[in-house]
């Protein structure tokens, strides 16, 4: 209850700044980036409070006495212009936000519960997509539990965390305020679910131009696949096996990553937004709740041809400068884009009005990089300096796996990855603007019906002009994204450029949809006109409805019942971020469960994200075979506790005879899979 009393705290305020800031902005667009940047002040000011007296309650009472603060600084630098009252154009948001984006978010919160640690009988499980990822995320929220910050990584005891954490330590601020981890997880989770849902459907309502062409681009990001399904379920015949049509479904929905969106044999590596990005990646998801709120700050006011508000783009620089601590590759498709925007800006408008036209991002940019600085310098350049394998050159990315050549042909791996909304993009971007008649005569001499036709004429070709601006403003930013991401892999793993990618397939789809609605237009009158559109969804949908569907009701153990049991004895009778020596399995209740430090994680979370653990890991499987011999891996890591589960016995000849003889246990699961030793003795009084 306290937590949620927190959160409203914040998105009242957060409300409260909007207002003040921007009333020029309709109701419901006001409303929804008030709790954006609320969401965003709990992000970064209790994370702030933390280098002075840890990320703990007193970090954030002291938050929240300086919203307070910001809303009385946001009310004496007020823009003094009355609030756009609600409109018709208001109530058709919330419409088209009550069909579209409650819907997705429902979804999305039952995948939230059932994928993000649901207790069951016996244990916690998860779904298939996150059972891989979802444990760094929880080791990170258990971790910051009253820790100082800069945040150390616990998953490898020495390191700095240069991993964007914000979006896990919300989680931490709702532990902190008393609510269970798995409620924490589902719930910070379905609420950057509902922003991202919620932003893009108002973001597509501003930009589009024909009537449901809003609905239909918020359905394609969010429901992505492409033509996957004609080579999942197509029937097939593999060393004299024959598989039928019902045999391919049946896989798609009972086996482990068989879905036809992440099917690598088949060079299918555009990944469903919701089931693969937004549910287990909480950086991808908590940047995309931030990147919508400032692209909705930049780009409508771009597309009518006004200048952005000054307000506006310092508030679109402050969320932008608090991202790289979010979600990197955000930031830097933020950044690309908004070059973009600005290039374009600044290049059409007459030659005296360019400063005028240039200004506003000065405010935006200047302000973004003063607050980033900090965070790159100290955090993603030096982990990306600290590594071998990060930013390389190769074109391409996935489709060009390693740089050894083009799997597909170019044009053919984005057909089949995007599908028919690849074709639509790059045929709205590609319609050249109109002119009007040459027959034209000034309305006074014309009939008052002829007249009106002839307005009517002119009004059309106005529109459709203005749309191929907008169209190619957007673009210039959009395929500025691109451009880098074609050539620049900036993680060791090829397929994580993906996350720039997304950016560019969110921006053109408002201009994808207007081309789509605007084809049925021309086709009124044509025989089975909904049948082709009826395929058209059909091609476009099915893909993700495969890989939702498959979602939906996955479900896998990742901790038992023991595992919990294990992590609630450390939890209460060991010291907060004391140090553990473990195996190197992902899924480690000492870690992600309990929040405690250990020597070395796993490479899922670790080489991806810049550390050679190869020594350390050679260290660890030492002292575990012969810990006598190895003692010295204890003082070197300032190792407390010792952890032997059924994954270390797996993995290596666990000499227990001879940690029993060094050390003292001080738990044993009740079949004697689970024991914990303590390296001194002295230290468990003391806790």
């Amino acid at each position: 209850m306290f937590a949620i009393l927190y959160l409203l705290f914040f998105l009242t305020g957060g409300v409260a700044i909007a207002r003040f800031w921007l009333p020029r902005r309709r109701a419901v667009v006001r409303w929804y980036l008030g709790a954006a940047i609320g969401v965003f002040l709990l992000l970064w000011l209790p994370a702030l409070w933390a280098y002075a007296v840890r990320f703990s309650l007193p970090a954030h009472g002291l938050a929240a006495g300086t919203l307070c603060l910001l809303v009385s600084g946001a009310y004496f630098t007020r823009d003094t212009a009355a609030p756009l009252p609600f409109s018709d154009k208001d109530r058709q948001q919330i419409k088209l936000l009550v069909c579209i984006a409650l819907p997705l978010t429902v979804l999305a919160g039952y995948l939230e519960y059932t994928h993000s640690i649901r207790p069951a009988t016996d244990g916690y499980h998860v779904g298939q997509s996150t059972y891989g990822d979802l444990s760094l995320h929880l080791a990170v929220a258990t971790s910051a539990i009253n820790a100082a910050f800069p945040l150390a990584n616990s998953l490898m005891v020495g390191a700095t965390m240069a991993y964007p954490y914000l979006s896990d330590t919300i989680v931490t601020s709702m532990l902190l305020f008393g609510m269970g981890l798995p409620a924490a997880m589902t719930f910070t989770g379905t609420l950057f679910c509902a922003l991202v849902f919620a932003g893009f459907t108002l973001l597509a309502s501003q930009l589009c131009r024909k009537r449901g062409a809003a609905a239909l681009a918020v359905l394609l990001l969010f429901f992505n696949g492409g033509l996957g399904f004609y080579y999942t379920l197509s029937g097939t015949v593999i060393d004299g096996v024959k598989t039928t049509f019902w045999d391919n479904l049946h896989t798609i929905m009972t086996g482990y990553y068989k879905t036809p969106t992440n099917q690598p044999d088949y060079n299918l590596r555009w990944v469903n937004i919701i089931c693969d990005m937004l549910i287990p990646q909480r950086g991808f998801l908590g940047g995309w709740s931030m990147l919508i709120p400032a692209f909705m700050l930049v780009l409508p006011p771009l597309a009518q041809k006004k200048h952005p508000e000054t307000r506006a783009m310092v508030a679109a620089g402050v969320i932008a400068g608090g991202m790289p601590l979010l979600h990197t590759h955000s930031f830097l498709a933020l950044g690309l884009s908004s070059i973009g925007f600005c290039a374009y800006a600044v290049l059409e408008a007459p030659k005296h009005e360019r400063w005028q036209a240039f200004q506003p991002f000065l405010w935006y940019g200047g302000i973004a990089v003063a607050l980033s600085a900090p965070q790159l310098i100290n955090l993603t350049f030096k982990q990306a300096a600290a590594s071998d394998h990060f930013l390389r050159f190769q074109f391409n990315w996935c489709n060009n796996r390693s740089g050894g050549g083009l799997v597909e042909p170019y044009f053919w791996f984005y057909i089949k990855n995007v599908g028919l909304p690849y074709l639509l993009i790059l045929l709205a971007l590609f319609q050249r603007r109109q002119k009007t008649s040459d027959s034209l005569r000034p309305l006074r001499e014309m009939e008052p019906s002829a007249a009106a036709a002839q307005s009517r004429e002119i009004e059309a070709v106005y529109r459709h002009n203005d749309a191929i601006r907008q169209y190619r403003l957007i673009a210039a930013g959009a395929f500025l994204i691109l451009l880098i991401a074609e050539f620049i892999i900036f993680q060791p793993n090829e397929y994580d450029n993906n996350k720039l990618i997304y950016v560019w397939f969110m921006l053109c789809l408002p201009m994808a949809a207007d081309y789509a609605v605007t084809l049925y237009e021309k086709i009124k009158g044509v025989g089975g006109r909904r049948v082709i559109a009826g395929l058209f969804l059909i091609v476009c949908f099915l893909s993700a409805g495969l890989t939702v569907a498959r979602e939906c009701v996955s479900d896998y153990q990742a901790y038992n019942n023991e595992d919990i049991a294990a992590a609630a004895y450390i939890d209460e009778s060991t010291p907060e971020h004391s140090v553990f020596l473990t195996g190197n399995q992902h899924l480690n209740p000492a870690a992600s469960l309990a929040g405690r430090t250990i020597v070395c994680g796993s490479d899922l979370y670790l080489y991806f994200h810049g550390f050679t653990t190869t020594a350390r890991k050679a260290a660890v499987q030492a002292f575990y075979e012969d810990p006598a011999a190895n003692l010295d891996l204890l003082t070197e890591y300032s190792v407390q506790y010792i952890y032997v589960s059924r994954y270390e016995r797996s993995s290596y000849a666990v000499d227990e005879a001879a940690l029993d003889s060094l050390f003292e246990r001080v738990y044993e699961s009740d079949s004697g899979s689970t024991v914990i030793w303590i390296v001194d003795a002295g230290q468990e009084d003391a806790a």
